[in-house]
């Protein structure tokens, strides 16, 4: 793999090594130790930088070839300084990595982690969009955008000729912890399969037998992936698969490849942003051991049957079931945001979630005539509400503004009374105006009565005045304003008035201030019982009454 070019490049090295002056006695680096300086190879962002070392001194001329962990990156200087979208580009760089892994190869020393990352972007679309999971709002390309599909459709060949190769490489030597990220422009998930030729990356029997593999991640862009029949992960305890296309039938053979009689040790599991194009095909994952689990944006499943006694962690993101049954009985955290509009027909939770302290969930707060898919959603929802009878934490993506008074609430005669709950966060969606939460958010909070954390994210406040009245000092109001704080970057002005029956916050008002000033505010002024800090002129408030 690139062995001319390798033997070249080490000659070159080994050139500049003996040309290079003598240090004499100022060469304090020829006295470390070759673990110390194995470390410092190790902190190097790309391994073609850390092979380029034997240039600077005779220590560390092949030193590399030693390093447990290499990395390649086309993009040392952060995620958006993405690689021209070309296939050339792409191509290069390939073939730069391919000769410094043939290099490493011939030296014998066994590599422990590979990392091998290459991103190409478009002017029209970035190449990565938030992960549901961080955020209450999804995009993703809708449209058809003919730019940025011809960049992919030059892209893609040379990407899956060099995934191919890397993969055997990691096969062939034993490597412990594997990371292929490959990231395309984004484009409509049909165009990955309106193509003619479509060319697969392929994880088959052939290969051979993966025994040390701990830790994998697949993410190729978009590409097919050719799943085994056969093949055993003994060792793999950490898989992510990511950007990847499922040919029609491979439902079944995704859901083996995950389960315990392929993966006996897999512990967490992580599939984002699979398709598979036929509609009728079923997922079943029976993983005995498996602890983690996050699945998001993967379509299209007619059902999907989870058998996990182990299982701790479920997080599922805006996927296409239309039937879902779960079986966790030790699920702790759990997570459901169905795709809008499209919840699963059926949801079977097998017996209780009596172990379930956590859980996310979204919301619509009113009801047209023309949305009765959203009566359904929230049933949904009102079914794990009631399974999990644990439950002390509630994160909600509140969704489904009141447009006018026809709208009909659906929180107070949906969501049962949740006195068992102690700590409530509600994320408004973009969808509501500015002033058209508030009705929403007052209909959820009347569900409960026993709140000691209430966290409130709004998208929409850039620049306001926040005014807030009959303060006593303690110190949940002192977190209160921590947290709004930090997610309203844009106030210009607070105002804190405190009951003045109470005295405790007579020992607080200077950590109010302080707080404030530190936020960047300018000015503030005090009097027996308020304070007021200012940045410039205000153009919108609101205000809470505590």
């Amino acid at each position: 793999m690139g062995s001319t070019a390798a033997a070249a490049e080490d000659a070159r090295v080994a050139k500049r090594a003996r040309l290079a002056p003598p240090a004499g006695d100022a060469d304090l680096i020829s006295g470390l130790d070759d673990d110390v300086l194995l470390r410092v190879l190790g902190l190097v962002g790309d391994a073609r930088d850390a092979a380029r070392t034997g240039a600077l001194s005779r220590r560390w001329l092949g030193l590399w070839t030693r390093a447990p962990a290499l990395r390649f990156s086309s993009q040392p200087g952060g995620f958006w300084r993405a690689a021209p979208a070309s296939a050339a580009s792409l191509e290069r760089y390939a073939a730069s990595v391919d000769a410094a892994l043939a290099r490493r190869a011939r030296s014998g020393c066994a590599i422990e982690r590979l990392s091998i990352a290459y991103a190409a972007g478009s002017e029209h679309y970035p190449v990565e969009q938030p992960s549901f999971a961080d955020a209450a709002e999804w995009w993703i390309p809708c449209l058809r955008d003919t730019v940025t599909e011809r960049i992919l459709e030059q892209l893609m060949p040379a990407s899956v000729r060099a995934a191919r190769g890397w993969i055997g490489y990691a096969f062939r030597h034993g490597v412990k912890s594997f990371d292929l990220d490959l990231q395309l422009p984004l484009v409509r998930p049909n165009f990955l399969w309106e193509r003619d030729g479509v060319e697969e990356v392929e994880l088959d029997d052939e290969l051979p037998s993966a025994v040390r593999l701990e830790t994998m991640r697949l993410a190729l862009g978009g590409a097919q992936l050719r799943l085994p029949a056969a093949m055993t992960f003994a060792s793999l305890t950490n898989l992510s698969l990511e950007r990847i296309g499922i040919a029609a039938g491979g439902a079944a053979l995704l859901g083996h490849l995950v389960s315990s009689a392929t993966c006996p040790r897999l512990q967490k599991l992580r599939v984002r942003w699979i398709y598979l194009p036929a509609f009728h095909e079923e997922m079943a994952i029976e993983a005995d051991v498996l602890s983690e689990l996050w699945m998001e944006d993967v379509r299209i499943l007619m059902s999907l049957k989870l058998r996990t006694p182990r299982l701790r962690v479920l997080h599922i993101y805006k996927c296409f079931h239309v039937a879902l049954r779960i079986s966790a009985p030790r699920l702790e955290e759990l997570a459901i945001i169905f795709q809008p509009a499209c919840p699963p027909r059926w949801l079977e939770i097998d017996g209780d979630l009596p172990c379930v302290r956590s859980l996310k969930i979204c919301l619509w707060s009113h009801l047209s005539r023309f949305s009765g898919y959203r009566e359904a959603d929230n049933d949904k929802n009102m079914l794990l509400l009631r399974q999990c009878s644990s439950l002390t934490c509630l994160q909600v993506f509140l969704r489904g503004a009141k447009a006018s008074k026809k709208y009909v609430d659906m929180i107070k005669s949906r969501v049962p009374h949740l006195p068992h709950i102690t700590s409530l966060a509600v994320n408004v969606s973009c969808s509501f105006k500015r002033h058209g939460y508030g009705a929403s958010v007052a209909s959820l909070l009347t569900r409960f009565s026993n709140l000691r954390r209430l966290s409130l994210h709004l998208p929409f406040f850039d620049e306001l005045e926040v005014e807030l009245t009959g303060l006593t000092g303690t110190d949940c109001e002192v977190w209160f304003m921590k947290t709004m704080l930090a997610s309203a970057k844009g106030l210009f002005k607070v105002a804190i008035s405190f009951n003045p029956y109470c005295w405790q916050h007579q020992g607080k008002m200077d950590a109010f201030e302080r707080m404030l000033l530190d936020e960047g505010m300018w000015t503030s002024h005090r009097d027996t019982h308020m304070l007021t800090c200012l940045r410039e002129s205000i153009p919108a408030y609101i205000t809470c009454e505590m």
